[in-house]
């Protein structure tokens, strides 16, 4: 069975250069693949307009098309995604549900449902489980040769954005959800779900800003000078442990055919990064520019 590493450090998802350095440390930090590893180009020239409703569309797209081309390139048996924002998820998940005909189960493991329309969101990270369902931009959902039915999805861990669920054409779906306070105590609700529906697949989405901020501090909300507003303005989010137990518990009864890690904001990793790159020596000690972040929640 072959596994392939794919490392795709986009950022024009979210607006969020960050994500970047997240995705290249996630790689760093995750165990050592014996599989092939392709790491998707990111558009080196990106137009940050907003055109059709999509921030950055285009070069979200190139980046899309591309990853596509790396893992046909492949024809893996399983994909291992390092993001980036969530939109990196869009072409090697439409991959593996046409390569299983179907018989795949997504968990989004995640804050946020991801099922925005351009309409409401101009922010693709927020679209990319829409165009995975068949909905959204067209030129996205035709990167999707066969889309997922609604009953192949269970959100796990939402808390967050919930009214992107009510626009029209998501109100006709029904898609199953799991809070943190339903897989708290034990997995048997995200068991009892999966084993209702028998998949022969599984595909794992982990947004990692599902985990609590006050525990766990590399993402977006948590940055320093934003923490103490929003540790108790956000819902409450997972633990640790409880995300690692409950994808355990998944991995030791079925197959799990993909795994894609996103939304990795390492800011420690950033301020360092900033410091050393202002001192002497080891950088331009004359460089007096700060980096500037975006504050989404304004």
């Amino acid at each position: 069975m072959k596994t392939l590493r794919l490392l795709f450090p986009q950022w024009q998802g979210g607006n969020n250069p960050p994500y970047v350095l997240g995705a290249y440390l996630l790689n760093w930090l995750a165990p050592k693949s014996k599989g092939p590893f392709e790491e998707v180009p990111l558009d080196e020239n990106p137009n940050l307009d907003v055109d059709k409703g999509i921030f950055a569309r285009g070069s979200i797209l190139k980046q899309a098309k591309a990853a596509k081309e790396l893992i046909l390139k492949h024809s893996p048996d399983n994909i291992v995604v390092l993001g980036g924002d969530c939109s990196v998820e869009l072409a090697p998940f439409a991959y593996l549900n046409e390569k299983y005909d179907g018989d795949t189960a997504i968990l989004w493991v995640d804050a946020h449902p991801d099922v925005s329309i351009p309409e409401d969101f101009k922010f693709h990270n927020a679209h990319v489980l829409a165009n995975l369902l068949g909905i959204g931009d067209s030129e996205f959902v035709d990167e999707v040769p066969r889309a997922f039915h609604p009953e192949q999805v269970l959100f796990v861990g939402l808390n967050d954005m919930l009214d992107a669920l009510d626009s029209p054409p998501l109100k006709k779906m029904k898609l199953d959800a799991l809070s943190p306070e339903d897989i708290k105590k034990d997995s048997s609700k995200v068991l009892k779900w999966l084993e209702e529906r028998n998949p022969s697949n599984v595909i794992i989405h982990l947004d990692l800003d599902v985990l609590d901020m006050k525990e766990f501090r590399s993402i977006l909300p948590a940055k320093a000078d934003w923490f103490l507003e929003y540790k108790d303005k956000f819902p409450k989010g997972s633990s640790v442990e409880t995300i690692i137990r409950v994808l355990q518990d998944v991995g030791k009864q079925y197959k799990v055919v993909g795994v894609g890690i996103t939304e990795h904001i390492p800011w420690d990793a950033l301020y360092l990064q900033n410091m050393l790159s202002r001192l002497p020596l080891i950088g331009d000690f004359k460089k007096n520019d700060r980096p500037k972040y975006n504050n989404p929640f304004e």
